[in-house]
């Protein structure tokens, strides 16, 4: 089981430990001994090129994102963007005897192929994530974070939900934040995601809203209507 508490993405680690080392808030070296045993333990994935990355978008059917961004960075858009939506259910077996209910995922990701400007900053990737998806439905992040501290369901990681003005991420990702979670919902009607969401960079802090919409109904994702068991 994972451990509780707020815990950083990859990418934020990564982000991190490339502030200077005055700015870096160190209580007893334990946040360098972690982030030091998670650099040397990640995964080497080859990243991906410019054309593979164009292929990839140009083979997604695309969606409308409109978004309005607000707190250090102000900005409202509306774009039409190669988007994928995936799912993610747990495994036939369930829980294992003294671990918490696993979660199923739906996962919608937009991706642009050159970057969108989005007020003092920009917009590469975007991810939203419905944790315990079972179907249309509003989905309150806060409660679903309290079952998870007390072991209702899995816990559960911010990085499906990110903001990326890169598409590698980095220091200037912004994502879910977990000590301001209060209040964030996430919902859809089967056609569309609607969203209220903190967000916060290694730099920043933001309140993002808005909807992700596909108004040709055979672009739409089918597995966002469909309701299951799982949750």
């Amino acid at each position: 089981m994972s451990q509780k508490g707020h815990k950083l993405s990859w990418n934020q680690i990564t982000a991190a430990a490339t502030v200077t080392p005055a700015l870096v808030p160190v209580e007893g070296g334990e946040l360098l001994d972690e982030w030091s045993g998670l650099l040397e333990n990640a995964p080497s994935f080859p990243a991906e090129g410019e054309d593979e990355r164009r292929e990839r978008l140009e083979e997604l059917a695309t969606a409308t994102l409109s978004l309005t961004i607000c707190g250090d960075v102000e900005a409202t858009i509306t774009v039409d963007l190669p988007c994928d939506v995936i799912e993610e259910r747990p495994t036939i077996f369930g829980a294992f005897d003294g671990e918490p209910e696993p979660l199923a995922w739906v996962i919608a990701r937009l991706e642009s192929f050159e970057p969108v400007p989005l007020g003092s900053t920009q917009l590469t990737s975007f991810s939203i994530a419905i944790p315990s998806h079972v179907g249309p439905g509003f989905y309150p992040l806060d409660e679903l974070r309290q079952r998870a501290h007390s072991d209702e369901v899995e816990w559960w990681e911010v990085d499906d939900f990110h903001l990326s003005p890169e598409a590698q991420g980095g220091e200037s990702t912004y994502y879910l934040d977990d000590d301001a979670i209060e209040g964030a919902w996430v919902a859809t009607t089967g056609a569309s995601v609607a969203f209220d969401l903190p967000m916060a960079s290694v730099l920043s802090e933001v309140r993002v809203t808005g909807t992700i919409s596909w108004h040709d109904p055979t672009a739409r994702p089918a597995l966002l209507g469909q309701h299951t068991d799982a949750g």
